[in-house]
């Protein structure tokens, strides 16, 4: 991933970076006593039913379910390696940097690190599997996939048959996903191809990066037909000279409501993010 501001980075806690080829070092059985770093990682865990299994999650974590028990031990920027080891964990699940020192602090403690940085929706499927067969839950895994998979086709025959019905041409979208300034995906991130699966096009698909920053004029010039918000508001967009001029702002197809966890983690959640974003896309 490419360097973004830290708002924006920790908005992508979901998405974790590779580190020692992306793989635990080898054990023996599942991992019994996990810390998770990334919420993305905590939320394919809950959905696999391994909850149980952490004892240690991170600041930006969800919830776990009723009778799972996790410490809370900090964030990207805030990790707290002493509680983490104090929990004896066999794992860590971790969104830093390989080079980062907590890191390097942890393995040389022994602790076997797990991380993976899903750059499209196939590598986020690939990851969700991947985690499950760690755990020695494949088959969990593989119907889980199976069914998320099943999930994004249905979204996309829906889409096929609402054009069929409708206006050709799917909407042209502009994603801002951290202002300021203006940050936005280009089509080496897995929120652009969400985007694609949920009938959108993104209007900066043409730019061979996860992440960008744009201009005021370079957004004029894409024209957008919706803007979609994926960060925290302060101001009404009308008022930002940026966006004031844009007709999608002017006639008001702006989405700024949006649950944008459901679109920045790279967990199974993603699906259920494509499959509310076609609704809205498609005026539901």
């Amino acid at each position: 991933m490419a360097r973004l501001p830290v708002a924006l980075a920790l908005a992508f806690l979901g998405a974790a970076a590779c580190g020692r080829g992306g793989e635990a070092e080898a054990r023996t059985g599942p991992p019994r006593r996990v810390v998770s770093l990334a919420p993305s990682c905590t939320e394919t865990l809950i959905e696999l039913g391994l909850s149980d299994r952490l004892v240690g999650i991170s600041d930006y974590c969800p919830d776990l379910p009723a009778g799972a028990r996790a410490v809370r031990v900090g964030g990207l920027v805030n990790l707290n390696v002493e509680a983490i080891l104090k929990l004896r964990p066999d794992l860590v699940l971790t969104v830093q940097n390989d080079e980062d020192r907590s890191l390097a602090t942890l393995r040389r403690q022994g602790v076997a690190v797990w991380a993976r940085d899903p750059q499209s929706l196939e590598e986020v499927f690939e990851s969700i599997a991947a985690l499950a067969e760690l755990f020695q839950a494949a088959e969990r895994g593989t119907s889980l996939v199976a069914d998320l998979r099943a999930r994004v086709e249905r979204v996309r025959a829906d889409d096929i048959a609402a054009r069929a019905d409708g206006p050709a041409g799917a909407p042209r979208v502009y994603v801002e996903v951290d202002h300021p300034p203006c940050w936005t995906i280009g089509r080496r991130s897995f929120v652009h191809d969400a985007l694609l699966a949920a009938g959108g096009v993104n209007v900066f698909g043409d730019v061979e990066r996860g992440y960008v920053q744009v201009s005021q004029e370079e957004l004029a010039a894409r024209a957008p037909d919706w803007v979609l918000v994926l960060h925290p508001i302060e101001a009404p967009l009308a008022q930002r000279a940026e966006l004031s001029g844009l007709d999608a702002v002017k006639q008001g197809r702006v989405i700024a409501d949006f649950d944008r966890d459901s679109l920045l983690r790279s967990s199974p959640r993603l699906v259920r993010g494509i499959e509310l974003l076609a609704k809205r896309l498609r005026g539901r």
